[in-house]
């Protein structure tokens, strides 16, 4: 566990937003070059005293920048290696509520965004999940139905845990998940369809919508897809799975926050498959992949 969890995270995320700033961008250059013209010639005083100072601070930021794109990298893995041992200092627990440990620094915005950015692509303040969120005030609990406080708190620490060790390569439970996706593309469908939806539906629903979004896979496969699908259903419910994807709830199936996140990264990986194609990145907004880019992805 990670003494200091809170302020070495916060502490590399300030790290990372400046070296995106350097990174992207090129000021300073015509400044530094008339203040050493200046001190070139002699200049004396107070002025000179001031000067030193700033051209010091630029020719920092000039190497800065130069090295910027090497030591960011290397900050993207610290943050990620400190976030697969994950351990927020937390307080007790109070009234669905983890406040941070008050002789911690608590974890700032800073820092989500920069997790967030390196995980999906885009920066968000905090990270929500269904059960609970987690941001710069603690962990609130939102969902304590089937399971403890603490339960939760553990669950929602090891899907951040995960999703770090497969940024870094390490096993993980993302990638088998993703792998076994791979193994049942109806599987992938169906996960798509709720997670587009956003709600629990019947399998009845899930056909239609799926139907009305796939009509050319459809038509093609007419004589295997209902059924294929259901198939795809029931897969993603069955035992297989470490943390579900997927629960049923009397007739109706709803994604865990678990499902949601290993969707959300084989997109990803799947629209960056196509950036590097020559197509465009799209961003984790955009929940469902043209389905023919799917199953392509999902036979490499």
């Amino acid at each position: 566990m990670v003494e200091k969890f809170n302020e070495k995270g916060n502490a590399l995320a300030a790290e990372y937003w400046r070296l995106k700033e350097l990174k992207g961008s090129e000021t300073g250059g015509n400044r530094l070059e008339e203040i050493e013209k200046l001190l070139e010639k002699g200049i004396g005083g107070k002025l000179r005293e001031k000067l030193d100072a700033e051209a010091k601070k630029l020719r920092k930021e000039k190497e800065d920048r130069s090295t910027a794109f090497v030591r960011l990298e290397e900050v993207k893995k610290e943050i990620l290696e400190l976030t697969a041992d994950l351990a927020p200092n937390l307080d007790l627990f109070e009234d669905g509520f983890f406040p941070y440990d008050s002789e911690h620094e608590p974890i700032s915005e800073t820092f989500f965004s920069a997790l967030t950015e390196i995980f999906f692509g885009t920066p968000h303040s905090s990270i929500q999940f269904k059960v609970a969120n987690f941001s710069k005030d603690g962990i609130e609990i939102h969902s304590r139905d089937e399971n403890s406080s603490l339960n939760i708190l553990g669950y929602v620490v090891t899907i951040i845990q995960e999703a770090a060790k497969k940024m870094l390569r390490e096993e993980n439970n993302i990638d088998k998940s993703c792998e076994l996706l791979k193994q049942n593309e109806y599987a992938f469908i169906a996960l798509g369809t709720l997670i587009k939806e956003g709600k629990r539906l019947r399998l009845k629903e899930i056909k239609e919508i799926s139907h009305r979004e796939d009509k050319a896979y459809k038509e093609l496969m007419r004589d295997t897809y209902d059924r294929e699908l259901v198939n795809g259903v029931e897969y993603l419910v069955s035992d297989k799975w470490e943390y579900n994807l997927v629960k049923e709830y009397n007739g109706e199936y709803e994604v865990t926050d678990f499902g949601e996140w290993v969707w959300r990264i084989c997109n990803v990986e799947a629209s960056e498959e196509e950036g590097r194609g020559g197509g465009r990145r799209k961003g984790i907004s955009n929940s469902n992949l043209n389905i023919c880019k799917i199953l392509k992805f999902l036979k490499r």
